[in-house]
């Protein structure tokens, strides 16, 4: 092995790491990307939402649900999407609240409107996306000063928590 046979391993050693390297940014970038657009998709959503927030009568409040929770927890509260959709039904017909927003994890971002009720899906991927997508609504809630008129129901703890010390009710 001579001078020149080191010189050329230590590059193919250098070239080796930096293909290394760009595998992983272009990783990065792919996610970054995938972020941004879930995002852009989030902002809409939670413009809508916000008008829906301020549009409520005086005294009246706002259902958010933590959909999949509800339905594949520990605790379920329904068996099916359709059978939550229908005891949120329940609950504006009783009057405690006037809208309603079930938002549920999903791989495709999508919305639907069901008279008061908006049912909608994160799209992304990563754990706890419906969770982090409430918890920034009730964070510009808080903002507008309308945190108080909003009702979080859910069943995991650590969300529960984190929703009451920004200033929304839990059921």
């Amino acid at each position: 092995m001579n001078t020149q046979d080191i010189m050329m391993g230590a590059r193919v050693l250098h070239v080796r790491e930096l293909k290394a390297e760009l595998k992983a940014l272009k990783a990065e970038n792919a996610t970054l990307r995938a972020e941004s657009a879930s995002l852009s998709a989030h902002f809409d959503l939670a413009l809508a939402a916000a008008a829906d927030l301020k549009d409520l009568s005086a005294e009246a409040s706002q259902l958010v649900v933590d959909g999949w929770n509800l339905i594949l927890g520990a605790t379920k509260a329904a068996h099916s999407r359709a059978e939550l959709v229908e005891k949120v039904k329940a609950r504006l017909a009783e009057g405690a609240y006037e809208k309603a927003w079930i938002v549920f994890d999903g791989d495709r971002e999508n919305v639907e409107n069901v008279g008061d009720i908006r049912i909608s899906y994160t799209g992304g991927a990563g754990k706890h996306r419906a969770d982090k997508f409430i918890l920034a609504y009730l964070r510009m809630a808080r903002y507008l000063g309308l945190a108080e008129r909003i009702t979080i129901w859910t069943h995991d703890k650590d969300f529960r928590k984190t929703a009451v010390s920004i200033g929304a009710k839990v059921i």
